[in-house]
């Protein structure tokens, strides 16, 4: 018995092992947000890649901290402009009658009433946004720019002297699949 007990605490003792942390590649994981929640963010977050100089990193700190207080009092008012939809509740007269409730879609910002005057604000919050990649690309250098301009538009930003790109024309939309030919 004692054999027994000795020998279920050296296979217990000897089987333990803490697994290996996964260590993802550069590649593996979607971006994550800005820090700040703005563009500029996304350069200041990239400081490593973009090589940024201690008085380039300031400056884009201090365009950062400006465009977020612009942008905060822009998104205090959409939020109460734009609210979701309300859901409506059967009356029991209806759910006897077997009618289900509408299905509605809860993702963040699909189900929102919106108006003209969430429009301007909207487009006051992209012109800010603008305004700002503006002045940090001037105190990028020929070289950071180009690879700014490839990590804004990784996150689809809209960089400055360019247009936001829609997504690509498929060009086999509708062809179909291989071996289901009419």
């Amino acid at each position: 018995m004692r054999f027994a007990l000795v020998l279920l605490f050296a296979l217990a003792a000897g089987c333990h092992h803490d697994a290996q942390p996964a260590h993802p590649q550069p590649g593996d994981l979607p971006p994550l947000p800005p820090a700040s929640g703005t563009p500029v963010g996304y350069l200041i977050d990239s400081s490593g890649e973009l090589k940024l100089h201690d008085d380039q990193l300031t400056k884009l700190k201090d365009i950062d901290a400006s465009l977020a207080a612009k942008n905060a009092d822009l998104d205090v008012q959409l939020r109460q402009i734009e609210k979701p939809e309300q859901e409506e509740d059967l009356t029991p007269q209806q759910q006897k009658a077997g009618e289900k409730k509408q299905r509605h879609n809860h993702a963040p910002g699909a189900a929102v009433v919106t108006n003209s005057d969430a429009a301007k604000l909207h487009e006051l919050h992209n012109q800010n946004d603008k305004d700002a990649l503006k002045q940090a690309w001037a105190i990028l250098d020929p070289d950071q720019q180009s690879t700014a301009k490839k990590i804004l538009e990784e996150r689809g930003v809209e960089t400055p002297g360019t247009a936001k790109k829609g997504p690509a024309p498929d060009n086999d939309a509708g062809k179909p699949l291989p071996g289901m030919e009419p």
